[in-house]
C-alpha cells in the first residue's frame, strides 16, 4: 500500500487515525457500513473517501495475506465449530462441515478433476479388440453373412407379418 500523505513524526491527526482505523477494520471484515458507524463516518461513500485520501487510492490486500487472513478465521470458525459438535448443539455438525468445505476451497483441494473422454476410431476399436482377444487366447467371433431367402418377401406379404408364427 502506498500512502498519499505524509505527516511529520509523531504528527498523526484524528482524521488520519480514523481513515486507519477504518483500513484495519476493513482488512479484520468489517463492512464498509459497519465501519461508518464504528469509526464515525456519516456513510459509506465518506468511509471510503477518507481511506482513499490517506493511502492516495483505494488499497488493495494481497492476495497472500487475504488467504491468511480467511484461514486464520477458517480455523477459528472449526475451533467452535468442533466444540458445538462436542457438544451436540443443533445446526453444528452442518456448521462444521461448511467450515471443512470453505478451507477445502481455499487451499485448492476442491478443484474439479479433468476427466478427458477419447472416443476411438472404429481402427483403433478393432485393434484393441484383436489385442485383448490376442492376450485372453480367445477367438475372435465372426459375424454371420445375411443370406437372402428367396420368396420370403412373398410369405410377408401373403401374412402381413414378419413373424411366421403368427
Amino acid at each position: 500500500m502506498k500512502q498519499g500523505r505524509k505527516l511529520p513524526a509523531g504528527r498523526v491527526n484524528n482524521i488520519d487515525r480514523k481513515a486507519v482505523e477504518a483500513w484495519t477494520m476493513r482488512v479484520a471484515g468489517f463492512t464498509w457500513e459497519e465501519i461508518s458507524q464504528r469509526v464515525g463516518y456519516a456513510n459509506r461513500h465518506n468511509t471510503i473517501r477518507a481511506v482513499r485520501d490517506y493511502f492516495g487510492e483505494l488499497p488493495q490486500i494481497d492476495r497472500e495475506e487475504l488467504r491468511g487472513i480467511a484461514r486464520a478465521r477458517g480455523e477459528w470458525l472449526w475451533r467452535h465449530a468442533a466444540e458445538d459438535v462436542e457438544k451436540r448443539r443443533p445446526g453444528a455438525v452442518r456448521a462444521a462441515v461448511a467450515a471443512l468445505q470453505r478451507q477445502a476451497a481455499l487451499d485448492g483441494l476442491d478443484v474439479p478433476q479433468a476427466h478427458v473422454l477419447v472416443t476411438p476410431t472404429e481402427a483403433e476399436y478393432q485393434m484393441l479388440v484383436a489385442r485383448i482377444l490376442g492376450a485372453s487366447g480367445i477367438e475372435a467371433p465372426t459375424e454371420p453373412d445375411v443370406l437372402e431367402l428367396p420368396g420370403l418377401e412373398s410369405t410377408l406379404d401373403q401374412r402381413g407379418s414378419a413373424n411366421p408364427s403368427s
